[in-house]
């Protein structure tokens, strides 16, 4: 190699190698000791300022950054003053304001003796890499969410056959202790699993939250075919929840059945009535009948009534039947959500 080349290559050496930093696709600076940008390349001018180089230089370089970014960018350059290599990912949005992340490094540059005198730091631009990153961290956070909706739904359903199954199990065993007959105790139990599947539509519709009283006890005499017969007074505003609501339509459903049979709804007459009391956290409910004509009590409870009470009464109160000139009233409990 001849010294004229050596010579004209020197002469030339700033003009090539800024066009070689121009030419990369990072972001390319150096920095002072302290952090202020002496110098930064196209590609860098362009992402940072919009090309004006003259809103960059002199400028802390940890200034450009959202705050939330410094801590990292701190810890790195502090680094790279100690002579050491630093590196950091971090969020910075470029001179169009759209999100850019950046994947940081921080090197210390050195003089022919040896001494540090400024610090390179090489952005590369990674915001297609993060944002698929991001997306792919939402996707399995969703996919985590669904999941464990999933379980949460297969553990209420759990929890609901079974109680469904007990409160089964002990309306089967009432009823076969007072029917008189097989037949009997099919057909009474076929309605009463009905005014149960009535429940369950309700408590599918509202599978999330307690279900209000008024909407509940409008819902399961619709259900019925009764629920224009039936006069329903202003009620308490409270909310029932599930073993409440499938006590409820039992009871509803075995008063209506016997009133259609002996009452008021198998009179044109006849005339219903149903309001409610709150006691705490026992809503007390009253149903009252008017056959329109004198009604004597039966001179024996049956096996409904037994029924009712054992499911209309709590542990501190207890269902009751009244007796007037024109039918019977009712009184029963179910709990409600404190």
């Amino acid at each position: 190699m001849s010294g004229d080349f050596v010579a004209r290559f020197a002469d030339q050496t700033q003009d090539v190698l800024k066009a070689i930093l121009d030419k990369s696709q990072d972001c390319i600076k150096l920095l002072s000791l302290s952090g202020e940008v002496e110098y930064v390349n196209h590609n860098g001018c362009q992402a940072l300022a919009g090309g004006d180089f003259a809103a960059l230089t002199s400028r802390s370089w940890a200034d450009i950054w959202p705050d939330d970014s410094r801590p990292k960018l701190d810890a790195a350059l502090a680094r790279a003053v100690r002579g050491e290599r630093g590196r950091f990912e971090g969020y910075c949005p470029g001179a169009d304001g759209e999100p850019r992340w950046w994947d940081v490094e921080l090197s210390p540059v050195m003089n022919g003796d040896g001494k540090m005198t400024h610090v390179l730091a090489i952005s590369r631009d990674i915001t297609v890499s993060m944002q698929e990153r991001m997306q792919d961290r939402m996707r399995r956070e969703t996919a985590e969410a669904e999941a464990e909706r999933s379980d949460n739904v297969a553990r209420e359903m759990r929890h609901r056959l079974k109680n469904l199954l007990a409160v089964v199990s002990s309306v089967a065993k009432l009823i076969s202790r007072h029917a008189t007959s097989p037949r009997e105790v099919i057909d009474r139990l076929e309605i009463k699993l009905q005014n149960l599947a009535h429940a369950q539509d309700l408590l599918t519709i509202s599978r999330d939250q307690p279900v209000n009283a008024a909407v509940a006890i409008q819902q399961v005499l619709d259900a019925s075919g009764a629920g224009e017969k039936v006069t329903v007074a202003a009620l308490p505003d409270a909310r029932l929840g599930d073993d409440a609501i499938q006590q409820l339509a039992l009871i509803l459903g075995e008063l209506q059945t016997n009133s259609l049979k002996y009452g008021a709804l198998g009179s044109d007459a006849g005339q219903i009535t149903l309001s409610a009391t709150l006691q705490d956290a026992v809503m007390c409910l009253h149903w009252h009948e008017d056959t329109g004509a004198p009604m004597s009590p039966p001179e024996k409870e049956g096996s409904g009534f037994l029924l009712m009470q054992r499911l209309g009464s709590t542990s501190n109160h207890r269902a009751k039947i009244h007796w007037h000139d024109n039918g019977p009233a009712f009184d029963f409990y179910i709990r409600v959500v404190s």
